[in-house]
């Protein structure tokens, strides 16, 4: 397929140009596959959240940072798969396309990202307000939040609400730049799309909502912890801020971190590929690590795990009972796990 069916127009670059292309194709081929893990396991976390109705009253934003890794996972594969057509066309062509901000900025996978991008770190914030919001204010919290529509509308509502003003804003500026004749750089990307402050304000908005969220969970979790021994339904509390502290501590070690070194890019200088871009799969491993997180630190969900894998009336042991049962005229077990010889009521 030649560039001009997927961009505007190219241009002919001598070999000096393509140097290293080889290596960041094979860098996108891993980053892409590391991608298409992490979707196929979002999508078996949200099947766990969304096909068990009490998880869903439960644990709505959980859902939505599920939805935000999945779909931060298709836009890692379709970048992968953009940057390896991109970068292999121009070794073999000895050709770059010239590309426009708005070009950049209408192109699936740049969408995707910018989503992602938005809607984890807003998300992962909005975890740690509510869970410190419940310690605090649990008398508020539960008459007018908890198990309540009102709760889905403040905290999802103020995600979604974000993430759209942001993407407008965010095409505003990739129109004026159209408007004024801008180039955007061959591969796109945010900087390229929507210029370079607007970049800063992603890896920003990535950095501090998640060191934010860390800090309010930690804050909620110690608070607890010594309110436990006066009121024990705090601990049932324990355990959903463990689960909330640990994603935002992995997302500030995965994700923050890779977002420092691309603001460090951006106002003081270029960091080697050896540097970067190990950083850029740190962060797709991010999509793909909450739901072991869940597994490891909450049984409720460990528990429905089990249960979809091994049915209880799958196994060996239920299963032979479950036989007996239906077998019984009454459809009653006889105690001893028997039925009964004259084929009357089970004794209770």
């Amino acid at each position: 397929m030649p560039y001009s069916s997927m961009f505007t127009h190219s241009v002919p670059v001598n070999e000096s140009a393509v140097e290293g292309f080889d290596r960041l194709v094979q860098y996108h081929i891993v980053n892409s596959s590391l991608g298409a893990v992490c979707m196929t396991i979002n999508f078996a976390l949200l099947g766990v959240f969304l096909g068990y109705p009490p998880f869903r009253r439960k644990y709505q934003l959980l859902i939505l940072l599920a939805v935000g890794d999945t779909i931060n996972g298709l836009a890692i594969i379709l970048t992968g798969l953009n940057r390896v057509y991109l970068y292999a066309t121009a070794l073999e062509t000895y050709t770059l396309p010239v590309r426009t901000p708005w070009e950049c900025a209408v192109e699936t996978w740049l969408i995707m990202k910018l989503i992602g991008d938005l809607l984890l770190p807003i998300t992962t914030l909005c975890m740690g307000v509510e869970r410190l919001l419940a310690i605090l204010c649990p008398i508020f919290y539960h008459q007018h939040l908890d198990g309540r529509p009102l709760k889905i509308i403040v905290s999802c509502g103020t995600c979604l609400t974000f993430v759209t003003i942001s993407m407008g804003a965010a095409f505003l500026i990739a129109a004026y730049k159209e408007h004024e004749h801008d180039s955007a750089m061959y591969y796109c990307g945010r900087k390229a799309a929507f210029g370079d402050e607007f970049g800063a304000f992603i890896y920003t908005h990535n950095i501090v909502c998640n060191v934010l969220a860390a800090i309010f969970s930690l804050a909620a979790y110690v608070k607890a912890r010594r309110m436990v021994k006066t009121q024990t339904r705090m601990q049932r509390q324990l355990g959903l801020i463990k689960n909330y502290f640990i994603i935002s501590i992995v997302s500030t070690a995965l994700v923050s971190l890779p977002n420092a070194i691309h603001l460090f890019q951006v106002y003081v200088k270029e960091l080697s590929n050896s540097i970067s871009k190990p950083a850029y799969w740190a962060q797709t491993v991010n999509s793909g690590i909450h739901f072991f997180v869940y597994l490891a630190l909450n049984s409720e969900f460990r528990t429905r795990v089990r249960e979809i894998f091994y049915p209880p009336n799958k196994t060996p042991e239920t299963g032979e009972k479950h036989r007996l049962i239906k077998a019984s005229p009454t459809g009653a077990e006889h105690r001893n796990g028997s039925l009964p010889k004259d084929g009357g009521p089970s004794e209770l």
